[in-house]
């Protein structure tokens, strides 16, 4: 089966075809852009704010602390 489209005849395979490819391409532009913008989200989050108790706002500075300095270690290498 096919389809007439400013005159020409277009197949449904070509069609399919056409939707996935603007498909595709809406995801990678949706997911596209500065990396900078989720580090910046990141630093503004404090963990004593969010914390229930003093142990607890501790443990997220450490696990932060350590996740950034997991994140230099390998942006070295």
């Amino acid at each position: 089966m096919s389809y007439t489209i400013f005159g020409k005849k277009i197949l449904n395979e070509y069609i399919a075809l056409g939707v996935y490819g603007l498909t595709g391409l809406g995801v990678y532009a949706a997911m596209s852009g500065d990396k900078s913008d989720k580090k910046v989200a990141s630093e503004q989050v404090d963990p004593k704010q969010s914390a229930s108790s003093k142990e607890e706002a501790a443990f997220l500075e450490n696990f932060i602390n350590d996740l950034e300095h997991k994140e230099k270690a390998a942006a070295k290498h």
